[in-house]
């Protein structure tokens, strides 16, 4: 005959062990939860287009200039890490995939890269941090998104530049400069491709400007006043 004790003591016995089977099932059941994939762009030569600016060749006399990079402004949407895409007035963030880095700081590495790659030895990018030096060179990035119409994305990179000479803060040239880059695919690897066409052709496009405004600046100050 089985005493009071030991039916409370298999009382709990299965009940511990009907809760163990209770949270080993509910452990089973969790859906797996999908990585998000990260996601980063360089500045890439191969794919630049035949047009596109090229740096002129350097004078064997000619100093060299300082520009010193002002990064302006980057639309809040996009200067995180969230990949930005548009419709109409909706604006969207991509689920699965992310910039490895804020898309803001991509980009200037990327313009970076690109001065140090594509530009003449006659302008250089300075020190941000130095107060002194010959002209500034303002970027106030405009969009930095995939508009969708129709269900096809265009990667857009659209910027405002503008060249500052920092002795007298005179502003010696502006430009707006942007790149529409159509994507085939919807996935996302063709879409970042986009995103790395559209601004390697934006910094190429900025690096011409700046050597145009730089050298159309110099040649205005070693005119002789009348």
């Amino acid at each position: 005959m089985m005493t009071r004790t030991t039916r409370r003591s298999l009382a709990l016995s299965l009940l511990t062990a009907g809760l163990a089977t209770g949270l080993t099932g509910c452990i089973t059941l969790l859906p797996e939860v999908k990585p998000v994939q990260l996601y980063s762009i360089r500045f890439n030569p191969a794919l630049l287009e035949k047009g596109d600016v090229k740096a002129p060749p350097a004078s064997p006399d000619a100093k060299p200039v300082d520009v010193f990079v002002n990064f302006d402004g980057f639309p809040r949407a996009s200067a995180g890490d969230r990949i930005v895409t548009t419709e109409g007035n909706e604006v969207s963030f991509v689920s699965g995939g992310r910039w490895a880095s804020t898309a803001q700081g991509q980009f200037r590495d990327l313009m970076s890269e690109g001065f140090a790659r594509q530009a003449s030895p006659e302008v250089r990018l300075g020190d941000q941090g130095r107060l002194s030096g010959d002209y500034r060179l303002d970027v106030t990035v405009r969009r930095f998104e995939a508009a969708y119409a129709k269900r096809r994305p265009t990667v857009i990179v659209a910027l405002d530049a503008r060249l500052v000479r920092l002795k007298d803060r005179q502003v010696m040239a502006e430009k707006f400069i942007a790149s529409e880059v159509a994507v085939r695919k919807g996935n996302l690897a063709p879409l970042i491709e986009g995103f790395e066409t559209a601004a390697s052709r934006v910094t190429v496009d900025l690096i011409g400007f700046t050597e145009t405004a730089v050298a159309e600046a110099k040649a205005r100050e070693t005119v002789p006043a009348q």
